[in-house]
């Protein structure tokens, strides 16, 4: 086989393979919350205005389809918990152009473009600020898991200076290992035997002589 050494782009390229076994499980962790989360947001937000508001036409207001949240911020809430998540509505629903933070539940004023940021102390959020701490944790957890691989697939890379040898002590390498590489690997090489030369002496003489006392019965 040929020798693959571990040059920093195939440290790159083994590290992305890596990473990208986890792009599914991330990306079901962040989907994995109820579809009625927008609804339930917007109407525990508008919760004192939200007859009034529907009372009137609405294009007295303007209309979104979404929210963008960022999570909660507040005594007792640990920021570093919060996902960025976007809640789909259902349909398009109005929104009153100032939004006052304590009467609607945020920790600072809401801004449909920045993201909604709650404060956990409002009792409005008690049951959604459970759930999306759930939310949340599911999603930590995963990437967690992903840092820990990654990590250790990086410092088996960095320890060998060839492939060959990692492979021998992590078989499952090869499946990150990018498909060049792997053909590489499996190339062969002949390898040339080096002459060596004895000076003084022919060779094919001494031959002739091995030879013929072979034939004459070393007479």
């Amino acid at each position: 086989m040929a020798t693959v050494r571990f040059s920093d782009e195939l440290k790159g390229d083994i590290r992305r393979n890596a990473e990208r076994l986890f792009d599914k499980k991330l990306e079901s962790a962040k989907q994995n919350y109820p579809s009625n989360w927008g609804r339930t947001v917007y109407d525990l937000a508008f919760q004192t205005h939200r007859v009034a508001i529907q009372s009137l036409p609405i294009h007295y207001f303007t209309t979104d389809k979404d929210i963008d949240m960022s999570g909660f911020q507040g005594e007792g809430w640990d920021r570093d918990m919060n996902c960025r998540v976007n809640l789909d509505l259902g349909s398009e629903l109005p929104f009153t152009n100032s939004m006052e933070a304590e009467l609607h539940g945020f920790a600072e004023r809401g801004s449909r473009y920045g993201g909604w940021v709650l404060n956990p102390e409002d009792k409005r959020w008690d049951t959604f600020k459970a759930e999306y701490l759930t939310y949340c944790q599911g999603i930590h957890k995963v990437t967690a898991e992903k840092k820990v691989f990654v990590d250790g697939v990086q410092r088996i890379t960095e320890a060998y200076t060839t492939l060959a040898p990692a492979l021998k002590a992590w078989p499952a390498l090869w499946d990150l290992v990018p498909e060049h590489k792997q053909h590489k690997h499996k190339e062969i090489v002949e390898r040339k035997k080096k002459e060596v030369v004895v000076e003084g002496v022919n060779l094919d003489d001494m031959t002739a002589v091995s030879a013929m006392a072979k034939l004459t019965g070393g007479s």
